[in-house]
C-alpha cells in the first residue's frame, strides 16, 4: 500500500497551519518557540515528502532534513535558555513585556 503524495502534502499544511496560528495567537514565547518548531517540521515534511516521490535513489534531501532539524533543537534550546534568563529578570514570559528591550 503506497500513501500518495498529496495525503503527506495535507499532514504537512495542517502542521504548518497549527504552527502559524500558534506564532501569531499566543502571548507566551514558550508557545512560539514550539509554533516556530511545528513549521520547521513541516516544512521538514514536504521536504521528505517530495524526496520520496521524485528522486528515492538520492540521499542529500534526508540529510538536509536531518540538518533543518539539528538547527531546531539547537534553536529551540537557546530559545530556551533566553526564555529563563528574561523570566529571572521579569517573572514573565509574556511575549508582549518583551517590546520594551528594543529600546
Amino acid at each position: 500500500m503506497i500513501v500518495p503524495l498529496t495525503a503527506y502534502l495535507v499532514v504537512a499544511a495542517v502542521l504548518f497551519a497549527i504552527g502559524l496560528y500558534t506564532v501569531i495567537a499566543q502571548r507566551s514565547a514558550v508557545m512560539v518557540l514550539m509554533g516556530v518548531e511545528l513549521i520547521l517540521n513541516a516544512i521538514g515534511l514536504n521536504i521528505v515528502a517530495f524526496w520520496r516521490f521524485t528522486a528515492p535513489g538520492d540521499y542529500s534531501a534526508q540529510i538536509f532534513v536531518i540538518l533543518v532539524i539539528t538547527i531546531g533543537a539547537v534553536e529551540m534550546a537557546i530559545g530556551l535558555a533566553l526564555m529563563m534568563l528574561l523570566f529571572r529578570q521579569r517573572q514573565s514570559v509574556e511575549v508582549d513585556g518583551y517590546m520594551e528591550l528594543k529600546r
